[in-house]
């Protein structure tokens, strides 16, 4: 104890010469921490720099700009990809009496159409909303998927219409919620994060130049329509119309024409105003007829009007019943 009080001054720089080397020992060690983690990054770099210089196509200039190139082709592959799913038109918001007053103008706007297009449709179509046009209220829940309903149904009649098929039985829809009476088709609508998707069933019939032109419509539309299932069959409800072939016409006879006298000897002689013959100053006088020699007519023989030929059918067609299952796809507002 007498030797530290006596080199107070020594002990006390002695310890804190301690004190400093176990910090600087502490630094020493951290910074050999940091500097190990650095090199291993480094090294991770460095590899992955490697693996890139090995890589074909290397990423030289030439390469990148080629890339770029290729990534606005792509952006202009997906803009041409999205006009196939352009969104339908967004349908107004109604309340209950709106809906009503908008569901009863549409309904009959499309029986006028089908009417315009030569469209036969069963009494009372209701196209996929029967027995909605004398209810009093609705549901407001149902009323905006109603809404969108009638736009995408609108497009399928559009295309159907402009088919000229001959009789449209039947077009369902899916329910929008429970108590959707009007509803028919036991399938549902599936959405994920990209899409919604909304199945349709349509039935009608139809020759084989409107079923065509159906799957044309589909294919040329704007809008994305995935036709799922096609069933066709034979129309056996209506019997095909028999055209017999038109009897011959009976054969004509032509008559001889008749000759008339020499044009010279007018039927209509001259005024004779002549004064001093007896009797009437003022009388016409006609000459005496002229016997004219008969002439004899050549004989003429019939001539009989050939018969048509007979009709000879070699292709008759008969109307088909077709059942389409369709998709319709739309983006979500993201995707737009």
């Amino acid at each position: 104890m007498v030797w530290i009080k006596r080199n107070i001054f020594f002990v006390i720089s002695a310890v804190v010469g301690l004190l400093l080397t176990g910090y600087c020992a502490v630094l020493l060690f951290k910074s050999l921490k940091e500097n190990a983690g650095v090199s291993e990054e480094y090294r991770t770099a460095k590899d992955a720099f490697d693996a890139i210089r090995q890589k074909s196509p290397y990423p030289s200039k030439e390469n990148i700009q080629a890339a770029k190139v290729d990534q606005e082709r792509v952006r202009k592959f997906m803009a041409d990809f999205r006009k196939r799913f352009e969104p339908f038109p967004a349908p107004p918001v109604k309340d209950e009496k709106g809906f009503k007053t908008y569901l009863e103008e549409t309904l009959v706007r499309f029986r006028a159409e089908a009417t315009n297009a030569g469209v036969l449709l069963p009494a009372d179509f209701g196209f996929a909303f029967p027995g909605m046009m004398g209810k009093l209220t609705y549901p407001p829940g149902n009323i905006g998927p109603w809404m969108q309903q009638l736009e995408e149904i609108n497009d399928i009649l559009d295309i159907l219409f402009r088919a000229k098929i001959n009789y449209l039985s039947d077009l369902e829809r899916v329910p929008v919620s429970l108590d959707d009476i009007g509803a028919s088709l036991k399938a549902a609508s599936l959405t994920n994060q990209w899409q919604i998707v909304t199945p349709y069933k349509i039935t009608f019939r139809g020759f084989s130049a409107e079923i065509a032109a159906v799957m044309e419509g589909f294919a040329r539309s704007s809008h994305c329509f995935i036709v799922k299932a096609i069933d066709v069959s034979p129309d056996t409800s209506v019997q095909p119309l028999v055209v017999s072939a038109p009897p011959p016409a009976p054969a004509v006879v032509y008559a001889p024409r008749p000759s008339y006298p020499n044009p010279a000897q007018s039927p209509n002689p001259a005024f004779n105003r002549t004064r001093g013959a007896p009797g009437s100053p003022w009388m016409r006088s006609a000459p005496a007829p002229v016997a004219a020699a008969p002439v004899a007519a050549a004989p003429v023989a019939p001539v009989a009007v050939a018969a048509a030929p007979a009709v000879v059918t070699i292709l008759s067609e008969n109307p088909l019943l077709v059942t389409l299952s369709i998709d319709v796809v739309k983006l979500k507002a993201s995707e737009h």
